[in-house]
């Protein structure tokens, strides 16, 4: 919360936060559901959308009614990528928590894992 007010200048709670935090997870995920495995989808510059037929769209939006709000204002993809780079991989939860945006694991990370290897035919 400290850096984020230093960089900023704006001061949130970490309610405030968090809950801001969830809500973008959401959307990016809707977001990516949105464009599913599809290849070859434009960028309209204009609409700051997905550019695809109407056809695509109702067919999109069958199977994820929540990305609604896209076909008129979409996630630019340079703020995309770092929403993948933040949301993506995340491989725990809590203080063991660990995504790529972390950059390097805290050596508590391993402090309780056992490292004996068992030998053959040792469970």
């Amino acid at each position: 919360m400290t850096n984020f007010e230093k960089e900023t200048g704006k001061a949130f709670s970490q309610r405030q936060l968090k809950n801001r935090w969830d809500a973008l997870k959401k959307e990016w995920k809707a977001w990516k559901k949105l464009k599913g495995e599809d290849t070859g989808l434009g960028w309209n510059l204009i609409k700051r959308t997905v550019d695809a037929s109407d056809d695509w769209w109702e067919s999109r939006l069958k199977v994820v009614p929540k990305a609604q709000k896209f076909r008129t204002s979409g996630i630019d993809p340079e703020f995309e990528g770092k929403l993948d780079q933040i949301f993506m991989g995340i491989v725990a939860t809590g203080d063991k928590a660990w995504a790529p945006s972390s950059s390097t694991l805290c050596s508590e990370f391993f402090k309780d894992v056992n490292t004996k290897i068992p030998k053959e035919n040792e469970e």
